[in-house]
């Protein structure tokens, strides 16, 4: 679920302007904008055009799939939309609903999603939806209404580098070996001793709060209804944080971590960078081991074309229902706007949906960024080491859904507070007290 987004749209950037002078809500919702004219919706050879924003960081290949459907299709011509370095999908959609120009197709997290749903179509009559792989619908439907469709599945734990474990533990050395702490703390002296660094932490709140805190909600249960529980109950005091043992079980986890990190002297060195610093390390052998996602392979690539990669999940007690699984997630789904537009760009935004997730060229697309399919008759060979890996335990079912259900600004509030820690700034106590009195906030 990368959060550092691409390049520059001047049309959005146009719009922000006119917006911070006509003023919007405060509360930040996308909101407003008048029902669409029908003028300018066919271009001059009678296609129907529309825009569309498909998000992620494959900005090549986003132009790339556009192309391709734009050549092949005699009745739609497709635009792409991309982002303003910095900005969000959710903080875009805002200016362009107040400018009542939002797009016909964009991508968006289940989150988002559900705040849009009054704006949205209903896809569940999409072909493609019968392919969708379980689980990966629910959190986007209500009442029935589906809202959005999976753009793809990502995954994240430990990522390794085979070589460089090969050459300290031995060629036969199996990732599938560590399974506790123990055994991670063992293979980690080994690594130092060989004068390596055993693992990089990226100090992101983005990564600290969504992606390694969010394990502590799901590990509470197995049913979806009791992590919901766990959560409702930090909101009204009832769940205890600083005694709930999967939080000690993570954080155990993660103070083994911050023991052998590679920035331990300085852990919030790279806050205000991005991937690029941690992937260089694994990719160059700096260091043996690093805790991010199957999306980071788009900068490993960039120095290492040939290397082998894969995960190993993040070692916990065996009581724990994440216990030797990774973490997957739909990173965003692909939605159809209704609010402003005509019936005959919803009718060629759900042709293009359509296209994207049935035909060779959309499934090869998602390959080709570095993703995992979400559905199953997607035949794509996948041929990227890390994906390869994240398939290996899916197909296996050793697999735990991210905790999504958490507001939008959990990442900035939870994710400092775990940066507090990370520096040293803060003890447990310290840290789920403060996480605990965000939760009591979010009535």
């Amino acid at each position: 679920m990368k959060k550092k987004l691409l390049c520059v749209f001047m049309a959005a950037t146009m719009l922000l302007g006119m917006t911070a002078c006509g003023g919007g809500s405060d509360d930040g919702n996308a909101s407003g904008g008048s029902a669409a004219s029908t003028e300018n919706t066919a271009d001059a050879l009678g296609k129907t055009k529309i825009t569309v924003y498909l998000g992620g960081d494959a900005a090549d290949e986003n132009q790339k799939i556009v192309d391709i459907y734009n050549e092949q299709s005699e009745t739609t011509e497709v635009e792409l939309v991309t982002l303003t370095e910095g900005s969000s999908g959710y903080e875009m959609l805002t200016v362009m609903y107040n400018a009542g120009n939002p797009p016909t197709v964009y991508f968006m997290e289940a989150g988002d999603v559900l705040k849009l749903t009054d704006k949205l179509m209903d896809v569940s009559s999409l072909e493609a939806v019968q392919y969708a792989n379980a689980g990966t619908t629910e959190d986007v439907t209500v009442d029935g209404a589906l809202y959005g469709v999976p753009a793809n599945i990502q995954a994240y734990g430990l990522m390794y580098n085979k070589q460089v474990l090969a050459d300290v533990m031995g060629a036969d050395f199996d990732p599938q070996s560590i399974t506790t702490r123990e055994q991670l703390e063992d293979v980690f002296q080994k690594v130092q001793e060989a004068g390596i660094a055993p693992v990089a932490i990226s100090p992101f709140d983005w990564n600290l709060g969504n992606h390694w805190f969010t394990q502590i909600y799901t590990g509470q249960s197995e049913t979806a209804e009791e992590r919901d529980a766990f959560v409702n109950g930090l909101k009204d005091g009832s769940s205890n944080l600083v005694e709930n043992e999967v939080f000690n079980d993570y954080m155990d986890t993660f103070d083994l971590l911050m023991e052998y990190n590679y920035y331990k002297e300085n852990p919030l060195e790279t806050v205000a960078d991005g991937n690029e610093k941690q992937a260089q390390l694994l990719s160059t052998g700096q260091t043996a081991f690093w805790f991010h996602g199957n999306w980071a392979t788009v900068n490993i690539r960039t120095l290492d074309e040939t290397g082998e990669y894969g995960f190993i999940p993040v070692p916990v007690g065996e009581g724990n229902p994440n216990a030797g699984k990774i973490c997957t997630l739909v990173p965003g789904y692909y939605c159809v706007e209704k609010s402003t537009t005509t019936e005959a760009q919803q009718q060629a935004a759900m042709e293009f949906v359509n296209w994207l997730i049935m035909s060779e060229e959309g499934q090869q697309y998602v390959i080709d960024c570095g993703n995992i399919p979400a559905y199953s008759n997607n035949t794509a060979e996948i041929t990227e080491s890390v994906s390869q890996s994240a398939v290996s335990y899916t197909a296996e079912g050793k697999n735990f859904p991210m905790y999504v259900k958490t507001p939008s600004d959990h990442a900035t509030n939870v994710g400092s507070a775990m940066q507090k820690y990370l520096a040293g700034e803060s003890d447990r106590a310290a840290l789920a007290e403060e996480i605990s009195v965000y939760w009591a906030t979010q009535k």
